[in-house]
C-alpha cells in the first residue's frame, strides 16, 4: 500500500505543470514593469519577453511563441490592432489580450474583429487583468469596459464567453 505522499508524487509526475507564457507589449516602460510585477505573483505564469513597439512585438511573438500577448492599442511603428492581425497569422497559437486606455465599445469590437480574445481597460486592470489572462489562455473571450451610458442599467463589466 502506497502512502498519500507517494501517490501525490506519482500523480504529479504524470501531470505536467502547465506554464502560461506571456509577452508584454506597451510603449511605456513603467506600464510593462507594473504588469510584470503583478503577473509574476501568479504561480504558473512566466513573462517570457517584453516589447515597446509593434514591430518588436511581432518579432518577439514569432521567436518566443507566447501563450498570451498582453498588448496596448496605441503603439509606435505599428499599432496594436495591426499587430494583432499579423500575430494571428504568424503565431496562431498565441492569444491576444488588449490592455488599453480606450474605454470604447467600438474600439473593443475592432480589437475582437482583429482577432483578440480579450479586452481590458487600463483603469480597471487591477480588477480584471488576472481573470482576463486566465480566460484568454483557455482560448475563451474576456471583455471588460469601465464606462457605462448615463441612465442605463449597468452591464456586467467582465464576462468570459466561449468563442
Amino acid at each position: 500500500m502506497r502512502s498519500d505522499t507517494a501517490v501525490s508524487l506519482i500523480d504529479s509526475e504524470k501531470r505536467p505543470t502547465m506554464t502560461t507564457r506571456i509577452l508584454l507589449v506597451d510603449d511605456h516602460p513603467i506600464v510593462r514593469e507594473g504588469l510584470r510585477t503583478v503577473l509574476l505573483r501568479r504561480s504558473g505564469w512566466e513573462v517570457v519577453g517584453e516589447a515597446s513597439d509593434g514591430i518588436e512585438a511581432l518579432q518577439k511573438a514569432e521567436s518566443l511563441q507566447p501563450d498570451v500577448m498582453v498588448l496596448d492599442i496605441t503603439m509606435p511603428k505599428l499599432n496594436g490592432l495591426e499587430v494583432c492581425r499579423l500575430a494571428r497569422q504568424r503565431t496562431p497559437a498565441t492569444e491576444v489580450l488588449f490592455v488599453t486606455q480606450h474605454d470604447s465599445p467600438q474600439m473593443m469590437r475592432e480589437a475582437l474583429a482583429a482577432g483578440a480574445k480579450g479586452y481590458v481597460v487600463k483603469s480597471n486592470a487591477a480588477r480584471d487583468l488576472l481573470d482576463a489572462i486566465d480566460v484568454v489562455s483557455q482560448h475563451r473571450v474576456f471583455t471588460a469596459l469601465a464606462r457605462q451610458n448615463p441612465g442605463s442599467a449597468p452591464e456586467p463589466l467582465a464576462r468570459p464567453e466561449n468563442r
